[in-house]
């Protein structure tokens, strides 16, 4: 998680993804709906001394996330790691697990990142067509009304000893503005969690050009006959 600025101007949070040489990361197609055309880039240290640039921003497949690729890789050790592709859930539920969508803030220069505990519902509303959307819920009074668009959902999983599994934690989905109705539980809910899938394939993609096998092509040539018509050339053939 990381502080993604327009002209220098935070405009929200970027979830970093990387896989091979290739990073990418997601946020709010509305953060940046705006500002096409304008220079983006990534904190990568959050007391604002180092940066990295971002190439070009899109959006996605189903057009439900702003893609955007890092221009080059992001050194070690600075507070801005990117998330191997393996950490991405392909589950937007958490399944019980503990969960809160974490999300970034500005203090004067500096940038923290903020950490809102959530329960996560699907939406009641009885509007078919979103009726498989998941809604996160604040656990606490103080995250009532808090804007989170861009945040990402993390989940914490348990070991689970019978499947020879260590505990581990998983980012979900991305948070987006909910303008529905629906109120699952005691506190209204704060966003609408969109899954990961389209992250994931654009990195998947992006691999797999990267480890495509040479191009083959058809290379002209003349060939030589042997025995009685040696030294006689024969018609040029593909090879």
């Amino acid at each position: 998680m990381a502080p993604l600025l327009v002209d220098g101007e935070l405009i929200g949070p970027v979830t970093l993804v990387r896989n091979g040489a290739r990073t990418i990361g997601a946020t709010d197609v509305e953060l940046l709906r705006p500002y096409v055309g304008a220079k983006l880039t990534v904190v990568t240290k959050l007391d604002g001394s180092a940066s990295v640039a971002v190439g070009h921003w899109g959006l996605s497949r189903k057009a439900e996330l702003a893609l955007v690729e890092i221009a080059q890789p992001i050194d070690v050790g600075l507070d801005v790691r990117p998330l191997d592709l393996g950490a991405v859930s392909g589950n937007v539920d958490p399944q019980g697990a503990p969960a809160a969508l974490i999300g970034i803030v500005q203090d004067g220069k500096r940038f923290a990142r903020s950490f809102v505990p959530v329960a996560i519902d699907r939406d009641d509303a009885g509007d078919l067509e979103r009726s498989m959307l998941q809604l996160a819920s604040p656990l606490e009074d103080a995250h009532v009304g808090a804007h989170m668009e861009g945040a990402a959902l993390f989940a914490w999983y348990p070991p689970n000893p019978a499947l020879g599994r260590a505990g581990e934690i998983l980012a979900l989905g991305l948070a987006q503005a909910y303008r529905g109705f629906a109120k699952p539980r005691q506190h209204p809910v704060i966003a609408e969690i969109i899954g990961l899938d389209d992250l994931g394939r654009a990195l998947l993609v992006a691999h797999k050009s990267e480890e495509r096998e040479p191009e083959l092509r058809q290379v002209a040539g003349e060939i030589v006959a042997g025995g009685a018509s040696a030294g006689r050339t024969g018609s040029p053939k593909k090879r």
